[in-house]
């Protein structure tokens, strides 16, 4: 198994979003990809990643296909490496906030979808054994303590943001990071919440805050002190001209845009007044909230060596079985105990016996 990532810390939004692959065009990819095998897309606010079988040059050029565009910006992961990333992935090692608890649902369901359309051959073991390391590490060590997420860090910026009461425009309430924004928003007194939702999950009875229609966004701007906008909307939702004409009162406004691709024109941030943060401006936030987590961050990365040495192990006794079921009953017995005492150890010696039979 090969990867192609590219993650917030190789590339910024400019170039992320370029490869912020719809479900649609994911289904296309995994189709593209079937010659060679089994196909996993994985696409985040902060990454794209694609598992696959294939060399990575073929790799590379069925992604510029669907994306039109050539970037050396790639990391590119093969074999046990490939493998290791996934399990750090999974486990909440590789998130901009260290042991944030999203990603590991968000890889699930990539996997999920597609496996749905029979595009994971030869790729359901390693990821299936990801998804169980990354709930493992969880529940075994305290990475997940304190819980942060890119929400909380975007509703605590807006509850910095000037003194006293202030209202907020949210576009996308229906989404997860919208409605996680949601909910922390809803959690102070001083905050009022407009919330457009396509599908009108958000109840205007809710306490601080009302729902209207997604089209009458710029309806509400004028009277926003706050702007956060994070849909899944292919295009920009928010142009520089309209909101220039759609705000009359001149005074200070703070547009935080948490979608991928992004949601509101950059030059937003050229209008009197007007300030635009995006994604990757919680770094900072981010990296103090990793320093916190510098131990717990250790221990995962341990648990999760101990983890892909039992996963390597386990393929390993599946794939010589045939060659273990010819060795005599003492030398099996060895080996299948220094498999529980030392599974790296069992699988390289599996290798040996491998290549004395060839």
């Amino acid at each position: 198994m090969n990867c192609l990532s590219l993650d917030f810390r190789r590339a910024e939004v400019t170039l992320r979003e370029k490869f912020a692959f719809s479900q649609r065009v994911r289904a296309e990819i995994c189709s593209a990809f079937s010659e060679y095998g089994g196909c996993v897309p994985i696409v985040t606010c902060n990454r794209t990643e694609v598992y696959f079988h294939c060399e990575q040059p073929e790799a590379e050029e069925i992604l510029y296909h669907f994306s039109g565009v050539r970037t050396k910006k790639f990391a590119f992961y093969a074999g046990e490496f490939c493998l290791r990333h996934l399990f750090e992935l999974a486990a909440g090692l590789c998130s901009m906030l260290v042991g944030e608890d999203e990603i590991l649902g968000q890889v699930r369901t990539c996997y999920e979808y597609a496996r749905s359309l029979g595009a994971t051959n030869g790729l359901d073991a390693p990821f299936q054994a990801a998804l169980a390391c990354g709930k493992k590490v969880r529940t075994q060590t305290h990475i997940s303590s304190m819980a942060c997420s890119v929400a909380t860090l975007a509703a605590n910026k807006v509850f910095s943001f000037k003194k006293g009461k202030k209202n907020v425009l949210l576009v996308g309430a229906s989404g997860k990071i919208g409605n996680s924004v949601l909910k922390n928003l809803l959690s102070s007194d001083e905050v009022t919440v407009i919330a457009t939702t396509r599908s009108h999950e958000f109840s205007a009875q809710a306490e601080g805050g009302k729902a209207v229609p997604y089209e009458e966004r710029y309806r509400y701007l004028d009277g926003a002190d706050c702007v956060v906008s994070a849909t899944s909307s292919p295009h920009v939702v928010f142009e520089k001209d309209r909101v220039r004409t759609a705000l009359r009162a001149r005074r200070e406004r703070l547009f935080i845009d948490l979608a991928v691709p992004q949601d509101i024109d950059p030059q937003v941030d050229e209008l009197p007044g007007c300030t635009v943060v995006g994604i990757d401006a919680f770094r900072t936030a981010a990296q103090e909230n990793n320093i916190r987590k510098r131990n717990a961050a250790a221990q995962a990365e341990i648990l999760v060596g101990e983890l892909l040495s039992e996963y390597l192990a386990d393929e390993a006794a599946r794939e010589g079985a045939e060659l273990l079921a010819s060795l005599d009953e003492e030398t099996r017995k060895s080996l299948y105990a220094l498999r529980r005492q030392a599974p790296r150890a069992f699988t390289e010696q599996v290798r040996l016996l491998a290549e004395e039979k060839q």
